[in-house]
């Protein structure tokens, strides 16, 4: 499982427009309007729909990789594979409110305002959650302090600010000494930070790089990495 998600979190893009291309072409081959064709696409998409959701709960369940990603002068935290299959999911399901749609318009039975209304709307959701799963957001550890990026907003804490760090379910939750240091923009309310890395671990780095400051310049490099507990 770890191996098939690490794979489909390295190719995101190709990911999400197999499963938007798939799903298009399953409700396309529905409205054909041929019984056996039209049964077994509507059991294939019920199929995707379910793979995907289950596997989004295992993965949102599973322990989360002790380690980050280095990048040039910084370390992320690897993306979660939860939020993309649940994208997938998405996908999937506002494909099928709009075949759903037209599949009673081709029947005669006129429009239903309210199926119409809710194909609306996830239509409108999945470019936001296309944008939440492909672009470059989450946690960033730099040697001048803690970025987390969202898509509605960011905040900076830098090392001066002494955040100490505790695990919580889905991250971590900072507490700061000195929060008139913390720089906030855009909707980007709190001090919780979600991680893909495995929280406990996650903790224990920032927590370490606040007691010692010694150790920040090698944020983003290998030997930053031999640094880090449990690594």
């Amino acid at each position: 499982m770890h191996l098939m998600l690490s794979k489909i979190i390295g190719h995101r893009w190709m990911f999400l427009v197999s499963v938007l291309c798939t799903a298009v072409a399953l409700g396309s081959l529905l409205q054909a309007q041929i019984p056996i064709v039209s049964v077994v696409c509507a059991a294939l998409l019920a199929l995707l729909t379910m793979s995907l959701a289950v596997a989004g709960i295992v993965a949102s369940s599973a322990r989360r990789p002790a380690t980050f990603l280095p990048h040039p002068g910084a370390f992320a935290a690897p993306p979660h594979g939860g939020t993309l299959l649940s994208t997938g999911m998405l996908t999937v399901i506002t494909v099928q409110s709009w075949v759903w749609a037209a599949e009673r318009a081709h029947r005669g039975l006129g429009p239903d305002r309210l199926q119409i209304a809710v194909a609306a709307l996830l239509l409108l959701l999945l470019p936001l959650a296309w944008y939440g799963a492909l672009g470059r957001f989450g946690m960033i550890l730099r040697p001048d302090g803690i970025l987390d990026r969202q898509p509605l907003g960011s905040i900076f804490v830098p090392w001066e600010a002494a955040p100490t760090a505790r695990p919580a379910r889905h991250g971590v939750k900072l507490g700061l000494a000195h929060p008139e240091l913390l720089v906030r923009r855009g909707i980007r309310p709190g001090t919780m930070i979600a991680t893909g890395a495995d929280p406990a671990f996650t903790a224990r780095a920032i927590n370490m790089y606040t007691a010692r400051p010694d150790y920040r310049p090698t944020i983003g490099t290998h030997d930053g990495l031999r640094h880090l507990p449990d690594h």
